[in-house]
């Protein structure tokens, strides 16, 4: 994928698919933004991301 030094916004990014999703798409490059309504578990997944050394952040929607 062509993701380098792009910003990826997945809403239910927290889990499923969505979950998945922001994790590959971080793999790829993307600066991810883990968007779903449960925070807390948004959060769980940026911190995965950035325990990669890749960048991510939640957002409550």
């Amino acid at each position: 994928m062509r993701l380098k030094d792009k910003v990826a916004i997945v809403d239910g990014g927290a889990s499923g698919i969505g979950r998945a999703t922001s994790q590959l798409f971080a793999k790829e490059g993307a600066k991810v933004v883990v968007a779903d309504i449960g925070i807390e578990e948004a959060n769980k997944v940026v911190n995965e991301i950035k325990a990669q050394g890749k960048q991510a952040i939640a957002l409550k929607v």
